[in-house]
């Protein structure tokens, strides 16, 4: 199909990346190579038996129409854990909803923010970051403002170095901590600096946070009331003005394929975003509402996969300090960003298919940013004894590298 039958977002739009790396691992399986797959952030973790059960129990005999604002029983644990885990008490300013997963709710919410406030039409988003945010933004007509973001300051997004022309014309801005791929986390006092941005700027924060409960098990420990503020930080416990937060059971309680999580924030962007969700048809199923009802009401099962993460970045971060890649450790989510070996020069793309060859795949920093090169993400996603295959594999194929 050529170009004239579709819009031109859509013509040329870019594979998505996760996409290209499932083609390479097919390739390798096809040609009977054992194949350790770091590329794509899906956890072979088992999702916990109560989740499961409550799914399988809720299956009806008869299948009918769910809605997008959820049931009861699921809005309650989505506010029970809010409340739980960040002390963001209920409020008549704020409010939540269900969504599938936060891909969807971060893809769909372009389409009702831009344009927003007299024409804002500019969204900003991190960079290297969620591919989603640039193709929300350019499906929904809008002007994508990606943000170059460095070990330099943390990984921090500040826009208010940005053009005055691009801050005042800015209809949201994303962040993402802990940052998919980087591991970067951010401080209260960061979050309080860009809200007051935001308020004065009239500019919707979106924060998805995804990965906001994978964090290094040894905090529950060291400070299990959190007084420490050792953990991940929502936005919300700050301000519900003008802030929406995107958050998924996807890496929290492993349900990715059943694709849930919530929106919460601003009861004035909440509430109209019922009536367009409800024509984009995004309601969860019941099924699948029942096993994230289970999932928002507990605690035990997250820590447990805090544990697996925390472990495996403890048996992977030293092999690759060793050979230069990795600087420093991340303390949250489940990836690690660690520049390619100097041979390769700043060409990830090549070094990630030079390494898929030997069967180990990741992904390079060119499908993850909009220019970053010289970097590559591994997803600790298997699990330890291929995982410790892989490793050899990829100190081998390095050190004949350097």
């Amino acid at each position: 199909m050529t170009s004239s039958q579709l819009n031109q977002v859509t013509a040329t739009l870019a594979p998505y990346p996760m996409e290209e790396l499932t083609r390479i691992r097919q390739g390798l399986v096809k040609a009977g190579k054992p194949v350790f797959d770091f590329g794509t952030g899906d956890p072979k973790i088992p999702t916990w038996s109560p989740i499961r059960d409550a799914i399988v129990n809720a299956i009806p005999k008869i299948s009918q129409y769910p809605s997008v604002r959820g049931k009861e029983d699921l809005r309650e644990a989505q506010l029970g854990y809010l409340e739980r885990r960040f002390g963001i008490r209920r409020g008549p300013e704020w409010s939540v909803i269900p969504t599938q997963g936060s891909k969807e709710a971060i893809f769909n919410i372009g389409l009702c923010i831009v344009g927003r406030s007299g024409g804002k039409r500019h969204v900003i988003y991190p960079d290297p970051g969620y591919p989603v945010y640039r193709s929300s933004t350019q499906f929904a007509g809008g002007i994508p403002v990606p943000v170059r973001i460095t070990e330099k300051n943390g990984y921090l997004l500040e826009p208010w170095n940005l053009p005055k022309e691009i801050q005042a014309n800015a209809a949201g801005i994303w962040i993402n901590y802990p940052h998919n791929p980087t591991g970067a986390t951010a401080t209260p006092a960061y979050f309080r600096e860009l809200i007051d941005w935001c308020h004065r700027t009239d500019t919707l924060l979106l924060s998805d946070d995804c990965y906001i409960d994978i964090y290094d098990a040894s905090i529950d420990a060291r400070d299990p009331e959190n007084r420490e503020g050792l953990r991940p930080t929502c936005p919300l416990q700050f301000s519900t003005d003008r802030v929406l937060t995107f958050m998924s059971l996807s890496k929290r309680s492993g349900l990715t394929g059943y694709r849930s999580g919530l929106l919460a924030g601003d009861r004035r962007i909440i509430e109209p975003l019922v009536n367009a969700r409800a024509n984009f048809g995004v309601g969860s199923p019941d099924f699948v509402q029942a096993g994230a009802t289970v999932a928002w009401a507990d605690e035990t099962h997250v820590a447990e996969r805090r544990k697996i993460f925390t472990h495996r970045i403890a048996m992977f971060a030293p092999t690759l300090q060793r050979l230069g890649m990795l600087t420093s450790v991340p303390t949250a989510a489940f990836y690690l960003w660690c520049k390619i070996p100097e041979s390769f020069g700043d060409d990830d793309v090549k070094f990630v298919l030079a390494l898929a060859e030997k069967g180990v795949i990741a992904s390079p920093s060119q499908w993850l940013s909009e220019g970053v090169r010289g970097h590559v993400r591994f997803a600790l996603v298997p699990d330890d004894e291929p995982a410790k295959t892989a490793l050899g594999i990829i100190e081998n194929f390095v050190r004949t590298k350097i």
